[in-house]
């Protein structure tokens, strides 16, 4: 099976009362999801993971360790390899630093997740419930997506 060449990343983030930072995307089903996005040419996941804190959430962030690797397929989209980590907030209080991309951001109870989420964030978040680091499995898109945004090169 050919590798995607499509990457992301994204982090989840807890705070001292055990909820994690979920932002809703301002874009296409406007689903729930972490900060994160799509990794840029070279770059690392963890790289990517690290920007997409910075420029969604303005915070600096420390990963912490990999929660999940992700082959999301089917929906409409290309298959795409989503790393999710597990991080902490060095320097900064998440915000939205630009309202076009998030729509809004909420420090969520495990116990209490939006139906509408990412289909990475809802595996990799099933997984920490679990106690599952380092998972690796393929996640097959369970609803419709938007049309895809952007052409593989």
């Amino acid at each position: 099976m050919p590798v995607p060449h499509l990457q992301c990343a994204a982090s989840l983030i807890f705070n001292t009362a055990g909820q994690v930072l979920l932002v809703r995307q301002n874009y296409g089903a406007h689903r729930w999801g972490a900060p994160g996005g799509s990794a840029e040419m070279g770059e690392t996941p963890m790289d990517t993971a690290c920007r997409e804190a910075q420029e969604e959430i303005g915070v600096q962030i420390k990963l912490l360790q990999v929660v999940g690797v992700y082959l999301l397929r089917g929906g409409g989209w290309p298959d795409m390899l989503a790393h999710v980590f597990l991080a902490r907030v060095l320097v900064g209080e998440p915000r939205i630093v630009d309202p076009s991309e998030t729509l809004e951001l909420a420090w969520t109870p495990l116990d209490r997740l939006p139906a509408e989420m990412t289909h990475d964030i809802g595996a990799a978040l099933d997984d920490f419930r679990a106690r599952r680091y380092g998972a690796v499995r393929v996640v097959e898109r369970r609803h419709p997506m938007p049309p895809y945004p952007f052409q593989p090169s």
